[in-house]
């Protein structure tokens, strides 16, 4: 018995074919500092057409890609410890419009589009905009990277013409170290604008104590310190000697912190690495008068300074 075999060769065709009008397009890293404000900024990407093909050819439409999302929530990846940060890209100066990829597009205000002539080179405008960043729970320090595909085609996006190829566009997004702090009533939240606080004791009294919050917030671990101008003494304004001077004990999260020397030296009161926990991390103050018999009627002051720098 003969076994015949037969071959089937099968040819797929999609309705978008490779087409030869010699589109090229470049899309130029883009590189961005986060900072306090996170305006939208523009970018470029350009296109050039090197062939004539044919009047089909004119038209031509560019289409972005998801990049390392699944969706329009663009992410930019940390290249060191994996985590995430958000952006889009946008049509518009106004970031409305997010550009799309080609199986999304739904009408002109999700690509960029328009005509080109052979041997005509053209440099469109799109636009990035971070996500709002909370200010109490910043972004990890470092490198974010993101790889979008601009795809270019030539005719509508209704009535497509043909693929002509693609330009990888590489986002970088760095998030430098930031550490801030701010003095707050106790159990307030953070806030980058309080940065000064007055404790007003009145007649001063023998163990009469006020209190308030640090709150710190940073991507990079903290180191905080504290100095006295006078050296844990308040100072009778216009006074001088013994007479004029009233000592009082400072704390810091429940632990009585000596301040003898820190003028030149200030005292490390706090430590942390990595990222502060949303809302920032809390130091509770809390200052005790020593004292008061025997001293000169007046004002009494002291200047402390608290100082934050990152730790990682």
């Amino acid at each position: 018995m003969k076994i015949k075999y037969l071959f089937f060769i099968l040819f797929f065709t999609s309705g978008i074919v490779l087409a030869d009008c010699g589109l090229e397009i470049t899309a130029p890293v883009l590189t961005y500092g986060v900072g306090d404000a996170n305006p939208v900024v523009p970018a470029q990407v350009t296109i050039e057409r090197t062939k004539s093909g044919n009047d089909r050819c004119s038209n031509y439409y560019l289409a972005f890609t998801y990049g390392w999302s699944n969706n329009y929530n663009r992410r930019g990846l940390n290249l060191s410890n994996g985590r995430l940060i958000y952006y889009n890209l946008y049509k518009n100066a106004n970031a409305t419009n997010v550009l799309r990829g080609p199986n999304d597009i739904t009408s002109n205000n999700d690509i960029l589009f328009g005509t080109i002539a052979k041997d005509e080179t053209k440099t469109l405008n799109y636009y990035f905009q971070l996500a709002p960043i909370d200010a109490s729970e910043p972004p990890y320090a470092g490198t974010y990277y993101d790889n979008v595909q601009v795809q270019g085609y030539t005719g509508t996006y209704t009535n497509i013409n043909a693929y002509e190829g693609m330009g990888n566009l590489q986002i970088y997004i760095n998030v430098s170290k930031f550490t801030s702090l701010s003095l707050v009533d106790t159990g307030g939240a953070y806030d980058g604008s309080q940065t000064s606080k007055t404790l007003d004791f009145g007649e001063l009294s023998e163990n009469e104590e006020l209190g308030f919050d640090v709150r710190i917030v940073s991507n990079a671990g903290y180191i905080l310190k504290v100095s006295s101008a006078n050296n844990g003494i308040l100072n009778r304004i216009g006074g001088t000697g013994i007479k004029s001077q009233i000592s009082y004990d400072f704390y810091s999260s429940g632990t009585k912190r000596t301040l003898t020397s820190s003028a030149s030296s200030p005292v490390t009161i706090a430590t942390a690495t990595g990222r502060t926990a949303s809302g920032g991390a809390q130091v509770p103050i809390r200052v005790v008068i020593k004292s008061v018999l025997d001293k000169d009627p007046g004002t009494y002051q002291d200047y402390v300074t608290l100082s934050v720098i990152s730790n990682d």
